[in-house]
């Protein structure tokens, strides 16, 4: 059966070439299958057709292009794989339900903000896939776990998110779900997104996992229906980088708790998943890098004093 480790060359070829048009056939003949089995196995793995991907890829890359420039609507439909003016617009419209212009508008404001750009890109590729990376599809040899682990204290930020309870083995499902039901809104309504796909875990017990997922925005933006805003508060944290499949990352929460424990700290609030990396740019599950963020008391041990640092600057370390 077609897995997603099959489909991530083709995904990465997709990503870094997002306006060229394929037809069914190529696409099927880079993975040796018929037309009818690609369609099938891409549907399935990916959570969209063949089709709906690449258009979305396309709409997001337009959605750069019209806040980050002064091309023409017809410079900007072309530039991004559409071949009229008229097909653009109506394909822009049942995406974000606001015309290309209405789009420019609302979002102008945006255009200098280089991490809201690269969120776009990176993020926009892999969102449907957070619910099929499971250990049943990847490769998850065993590989050695060092953990470079700081403390650092985090300054005050605006979280916008979707909610929900879920079992354990349900989590990749879920978050396959909010993720991009949270980057579409922000997109949709011209809310700057300031980090990348976020995820709280506010309660974790042997029956339920409760958590909150989506993207820091900017202070002062709106809850909208099941779209809520939270501030969290500044907090001194343990912070280490997990390179690996997402499915190992319960070996960084055991290093981040055996070094709290160690420099005479606790583990004080909800610890956050950050997903650094875009599965469909890098296919390795071995080389993604997710951001472990566990927040800490105070300190009681003759231990160096954190640097105070944005949320924004945690995500560059």
């Amino acid at each position: 059966m077609t897995s997603l480790d099959d489909l991530l060359p083709l995904l990465v070829q997709l990503s870094r070439s997002r306006t060229r048009r394929r037809s069914l056939s190529e696409l099927a003949a880079q993975i040796q299958k018929s037309p009818s089995h690609f369609q099938r196995a891409f549907s399935r793995v990916v959570g969209e057709s063949p089709k709906q991907y690449g258009r979305r890829l396309q709409l997001e890359c337009a959605a750069v292009l019209l806040i980050s420039g002064n091309r023409s609507i017809l410079q900007v439909a072309i530039q991004s794989g559409f071949e009229s003016h008229e097909g653009f617009t109506r394909a822009f419209i049942k995406q974000y339900g606001i015309s290309p212009i209405q789009f420019r508008k609302h979002n102008r404001r945006l255009a200098g903000s280089a991490t809201h750009v690269h969120i776009i890109r990176q993020a926009g590729p892999c969102l449907q896939l957070f619910k099929k990376l499971s250990l049943n599809d990847l490769d998850t040899r065993r590989m050695n776990m060092n953990y470079d682990i700081e403390f650092r204290s985090i300054s005050e930020t605006t979280f916008l998110y979707k909610s929900t309870r879920c079992g354990q083995s349900d989590i990749a499902q879920a978050l396959g779900e909010i993720i991009p039901a949270v980057f579409q809104h922000a997109l949709k309504h011209g809310i700057e997104m300031l980090s990348p796909p976020t995820t709280l875990y506010t309660n974790w017990s042997p029956g339920l996992v409760s958590l909150k997922s989506g993207l820091c925005v900017p202070a002062g933006t709106a809850p909208t229906g099941d779209i809520y805003v939270e501030t969290l508060p500044a907090t001194d944290a343990a912070i280490t980088i997990h390179v690996g499949p997402y499915e190992t990352l319960t070996n960084a929460y055991g290093a981040l708790e055996k070094h709290i424990a160690e420099n005479g700290r606790e583990c004080n609030g909800a610890p956050r998943e950050v997903y650094l990396t875009d599965p469909a740019e890098i296919p390795e599950p071995e080389q993604w890098q997710t951001q472990v963020i566990w927040p800490i008391t105070s300190n009681t041990l003759n231990v160096p004093p954190p640097t105070r640092i944005t949320l924004c600057e945690v995500f560059n370390v």
